[in-house]
């Protein structure tokens, strides 16, 4: 009963080139053009409060890219080599004027403006804001030095800077229905525009120290890292329009938000690593694991970043034998309780999961067979969002709050891969 329309179309080109510079290194450069269009639009439904126009969610909305970009790699010595890069890119945003399903007011027709629409279109198309122009600098500067032949290091710095998308920027209306389906996070949470974000600044400090065999037969990585943000695109509690008093005290059910600058820093520390375990007359044995710590803050508000995964890790083990390639995972989470507020963002317990794999390979073919998620376990998605599938769905809280997206249940496959 409502139907939804969007077109999307992306036109562009890249230029690239490397340039061999001798003895001073490589030199690559280039120039990139994109040019986005999209039109979101919802046809009238019945002949009530969702009649007799069309919704223009995103109206004749345009997003351009044009770069330069240019990376300097240099081998300063045998044991050292450094990396520089530059980008700028200049991004336009803009979108025309919008209307609801109709342009009545109260009293004219009690009801007929459905949820605030005449009120949020007026106030949206008398913006100054929505054509907006954004000048982003990206640099990195990389060095590797190669401490000797089992020791490696690499360390850097990178600043990352990324122009809201049209959704973060024009969407306009306040009413709970719009605002949903304009949710791409996932969360179940109606979702409203700003024309006043500013692009995101990401400012990244990270190391990475590689201990390895001199065939890397063993490696051990580790990889911290630290990045503050500026401006960062959260949300806030809407407050405005068709949004309500309990919308912003509520923590317990499905809450519309509108994006907001705000800043926010993450931080953490990746390991793998592979070693051999021996060689025997039934083949050979070995061990990979992988470890990931991530943690988010938002630092105006001490709230969690939203979608962070918590501590996890997958440990192999692994075993070769001719043709035959085999392995024992166990994949575990700890549960999630660094969650974010605003959003109110469930939480998730931990969990541990184990997976048979196993391939055997001739010279131009490999047939491969697993079991994941051996013993059924139940369990939920750290990064699955709110399960929203039950219930009337055009309805902000017509759909039960409090269910994550479950993983899923034991999985049996089988492929056949033909090399020609």
């Amino acid at each position: 009963g409502m139907p939804m329309n969007t077109k999307g179309k992306t036109t562009g080109a890249t230029l690239k080139a490397e340039v061999d510079l001798a003895q001073q290194g490589l030199l690559r450069i280039g120039a990139e053009y994109l040019h986005y269009t999209l039109n979101d639009w919802w046809p009238p439904s019945g002949t009530g409060g969702m009649a007799p126009y069309e919704f223009l969610n995103i109206n004749d909305g345009k997003r351009d890219r044009t770069a330069l970009f240019g990376e300097w790699e240099k081998q300063l010595t045998p044991q050292w080599q450094t990396l520089l890069g530059v980008r700028y890119e200049r991004v336009t945003t803009e979108t025309g004027l919008v209307h609801g399903y109709n342009t009545l007011t109260y009293p004219t027709k009690p009801g007929m403006s459905m949820m605030n629409q005449t009120i949020d279109a007026a106030k949206f198309n008398t913006t100054a804001n929505r054509d907006q122009a954004d000048n982003n600098w990206d640099v990195t500067a990389l060095a590797r030095y190669k401490a000797d032949a089992t020791k490696d290091i690499e360390f850097g710095f990178a600043r990352k800077v990324r122009s809201p998308n049209l959704y973060e920027r024009y969407t306009w209306s306040t009413a709970g229905m719009m605002t949903i389906m304009n949710n791409f996070a996932g969360d179940g949470n109606g979702y409203l525009g700003n024309p006043d974000l500013k692009p995101e600044k990401a400012h990244t400090l990270s190391a990475t120290f590689d201990w390895h065999a001199t065939d890397r037969n063993w490696v051990l990585k580790a990889t911290p890292f630290y990045t503050r943000v500026n401006d960062y695109v959260d949300a806030v509690r809407c407050k405005t329009g068709a949004c309500t008093a309990a919308n912003s005290t509520t923590t317990n059910q499905f809450v519309v938000l509108q994006y907001a600058n705000q800043s926010a820093e993450l931080y953490g520390l990746d390991i793998s690593g592979q070693v051999p375990l021996g060689r025997t007359s039934v083949g050979e044995f070995g061990f990979k694991g992988l470890l990931n710590y991530t943690h988010g803050k938002n630092r105006d508000t001490g709230d969690g970043l939203y979608n962070i995964m918590p501590l996890n890790t997958k440990l192999a083990l692994t075993h070769q034998l001719g043709g035959w390639n085999s392995s024992l995972e166990l994949i575990a989470a700890k549960g999630k309780e660094n969650t974010s507020d605003v959003r109110n963002e469930l939480q998730t317990s931990g969990y541990s999961l184990t997976n048979l794999r196993t391939s055997y390979s001739w010279k131009q073919v490999r047939i491969d067979f697993g079991i994941e998620n051996l013993f059924d376990k139940f369990y939920y998605l750290p990064l699955g969002g709110a399960y929203v599938g039950q219930g009337t769905t055009m309805g902000i809280n017509n759909v039960p709050w409090g269910i994550a997206v479950p993983g899923m249940g034991r999985s049996i496959y089988a492929g056949f891969n033909l090399k020609f």
